[in-house]
């Protein structure tokens, strides 16, 4: 038994190799950065205004109607630099039914959106306001239920 216990500590003891690719995130476009961190800057207000520290709702953030204004701008922005802006947005968290209508309109992109969604899942960017509040931080769900409306091919609708 003694023997047995001593080989297990031995092998707990020696150095672990884990291969582990290092997040090196890169910037954002000049372009997508001056849209989404103001954006982001309001969003962190709004949950700051909305919400004690432990999670208890206070009351609707004043900036709340800028936010969703901002936000449904760049669900209507078709170009490189919207679709950078969402797949940034799939690793936050900006509320429930915005995610529903995030996670919809990228799928309706489609497979343009891929390359961008899955760089973001693996490394998110920075945008200079790290870290970010705990209540705006993404769980990593959106990212995964994007790829999968695109490759099944469906298209959605939201309001």
């Amino acid at each position: 038994m003694t023997r047995i216990l001593i080989i297990a500590l031995s092998f707990l003891s020696l150095p672990v190799q884990a291969e582990t690719t290092e997040c090196q995130p890169r910037p954002l476009s000049a372009e997508t950065l001056a849209l989404v961190k103001p954006l982001m800057q309001l969003r962190i207000q709004q949950v700051k205004d909305s919400f004690t520290a432990d999670g208890h709702w206070i009351a609707e953030s004043p900036v709340a109607p800028e936010v969703g204004k901002r936000f449904e701008a760049l669900l209507s922005n078709r170009t490189s630099t919207g679709d950078e802006a969402l797949a940034y947005l799939l690793t936050v968290y900006m509320g429930e039914g915005p995610g529903e209508a995030l996670v919809c309109e990228v799928t309706n992109r489609g497979t343009r959106m891929v390359p961008l969604i899955r760089e973001f899942q693996a490394c998110a960017p920075l945008i200079g306001l790290e870290p970010l509040h705990k209540f705006v931080r993404g769980s990593g769900t959106l990212s995964g239920m994007a790829l999968k409306g695109i490759s099944s091919g469906k298209r959605c609708h939201y309001d």
